[in-house]
């Protein structure tokens, strides 16, 4: 559950300075099993992927996003990636019991 909308997501909406929708962060599992893509959903213009964290916060500067705003941004990335970091090893786990209990029979 993030504490931005109250319910567990994988985006949160970004303002610029002026306190306009700029777009939407969102951070989802990649097709490639144990990665991440991370994005950024503009308002008026298309989606663009970015590599890291960081590229994500030096996009956000230029947009005019302010620091406490950043911050925010970074606090949902490190939340959401945990949570993903820790449905994958949830799933790993049940994948290697269930091979555990197929080899068994």
């Amino acid at each position: 559950m993030t504490k931005y909308n109250k319910h567990y997501t994988s985006s949160m909406d970004v303002k610029d300075k002026n306190g306009d929708l700029l777009g939407a962060v969102c951070v989802t599992p990649s097709k490639e099993i144990g990665k991440r893509d991370i994005m950024l959903m503009a308002e008026n213009s298309g989606t663009q992927s970015v590599r890291s964290t960081t590229e994500l916060i030096n996009v956000l500067s230029k947009k005019n996003v302010s620091f406490d705003d950043r911050k925010m941004v970074l606090d949902f990335l490190a939340e959401r990636l945990g949570s993903l970091e820790q449905e994958l090893a949830v799933n790993t786990l049940r994948s290697l019991d269930n091979k555990e209990k197929q080899s068994k029979k």
